[in-house]
């Protein structure tokens, strides 16, 4: 497709590269960053990508490892001598805050490329701007809140918003029983689109909704949530646990009585320990700690009760969802991926059951610390008539700055009706400058 003589395909690589050249080399640090005084990439692949050593670090309540703590550069304040804990409960408990602000904004701009769209190339600046407040509270306590503005739309949205209670005592690579309470991101997703995705485009599985008006794994969403993660005891991999109770709307108000309920539960072969080592660590993390060898596979599951209006008039809709998941790394490379089955009791007069099913399979490769090629395949696939739907997804992060990076990707969309005629006309790109200070 063309417009004005110039391919299309052309013109998105010239914007592609405008947006590389124009790019300020933005020094300021988030919150984590100013904190312990290091690089983004201690805890992070390429932002927002969690490495193996961040998994452990927000694994310990956004903290330093205990084993690990020669890291640590910026010391809390106390709010109170230490020898009032031992009055305690006489006296208030002191508890310490951070020395620094613990503020940090996200901020995207996206260039889309859609050539069946009539306008097939759209400026999206900003796609998004975030403000985060995040950090432990002491010892035992940590906080997260996070507040979206939608570009296009002008639109403020509270994403989150919890505070977690570390409920057994420290130990180094321990960290067995945490409960949070809030608005919560729920931990059966198989994997967070906050802390793992490094596409715009969300998993399917994350997105995954037969009915047009049910919850999504990634939604964040009024709940109460047990947790827990332990290093295995060869100081490597490790076992995570979560149940939670949460209100089942998406963040909307209730809308019925009954609560919906989730679990997950996953252990780790080799590799960095899961909550960070159990003995005391000499020096620095290594530069290369994106890469190990491991592997984790673990499963999942949902059950709530909601009220879909899919058929016209209000209805029940009683619906479960069950996974697995995996992750692999051998050296630079990634390999993971889910699967979901679920079942809708819808309790309209036809008393309609969706059976449904998806999954998803991507590998990312750090070629450089800064250069990181990715490709996912994806397929969603519904009982009631509706078409499958598969997605090739390749992509490329370019990290200009610790804090700063470049995606482009593709969207390959392969839809099967009923017939089996494919149609790709859905086809699109894009291409994201994001940072963070």
């Amino acid at each position: 497709m063309e417009g004005n003589g110039i391919p299309v395909n052309v013109r998105f690589m010239f914007l592609a590269a405008l947006i590389l050249a124009v790019c300020d080399s933005a020094s300021a640090l988030p919150v984590f960053a100013r904190r312990y005084e290091t690089s983004c990439t201690t805890c992070h692949a390429i932002i927002p990508k969690l490495n193996p050593f961040g998994i452990a670090f927000r694994n310990n309540g956004y903290r330093i490892p205990l084993a690990e703590e020669k890291l640590l550069k910026s010391q809390d304040v106390s709010l109170g001598a230490p020898a009032w804990k031992q009055l305690w409960p006489k006296a208030v408990w002191p508890g310490k805050i951070t020395g620094v602000p613990p503020v940090a904004f996200r901020v995207a701009t996206d260039v889309n490329m859609r050539p069946s769209q009539p306008v097939n190339v759209n400026f999206d600046f900003p796609s998004f701007l975030s403000l985060y407040l995040v950090g432990p509270a002491g010892d035992t306590v940590s906080f997260f809140g996070s507040v979206f503005m939608f570009g296009a739309t002008n639109t403020l949205v509270v994403d989150r918003a919890w505070a977690q209670f570390r409920l057994t005592p420290e130990k180094p690579g321990t960290n067995w029983a945490v409960l949070k309470v809030g608005r919560i991101d729920v931990r059966a997703e198989p994997f967070s689109s906050g802390y793992r995705r490094t596409t715009a485009q969300n998993f399917n599985i994350s997105d995954y909704r037969p009915v047009a008006d049910s919850v999504r794994m990634r939604d964040k969403d009024a709940g109460i949530e047990l947790w827990g993660a332990a290093t295995g005891p060869d100081n490597r991999g490790g076992v995570e646990y979560a149940a939670g109770i949460v209100q089942g709307t998406g963040g909307a108000a209730e809308n019925n009585n009954f609560k919906d309920m989730y679990w997950t539960a996953s252990y780790k072969v080799g590799g960095h320990g899961v909550v960070g080592s159990r003995r005391e660590v000499d020096g620095e993390v290594p530069i290369n700690s994106y890469a190990e060898k491991s592997l984790t596979f673990g499963t999942y599951g949902y059950r709530g009760k909601g009220v879909t209006r899919v058929t016209g008039p209000a209805v029940e809709n009683q619906f479960t969802r069950a996974g697995g998941k995996v992750d692999a790394y051998i050296g630079n490379l990634n390999l993971f991926g889910a699967v979901v089955v679920g079942h809708d009791n819808i309790r309209d007069s036809a008393r309609r059951s969706i059976r449904s099913s998806a999954f998803y399979a991507e590998a990312d490769y750090m070629l450089f610390p800064w250069l990181m090629p990715i490709v996912r395949f994806e397929k969603t696939n519904y009982s009631d008539g509706r078409r499958a739907v598969r997605q090739v997804l390749p992509a490329v992060n370019i990290a200009i700055r610790a804090n700063v990076r470049v995606v482009v990707e593709g969207r390959l969309f392969n839809h099967l009706s009923p017939g089996g005629t494919a149609r790709t006309g859905l086809n699109e790109g894009l291409a994201r400058l994001e940072f963070l200070f």
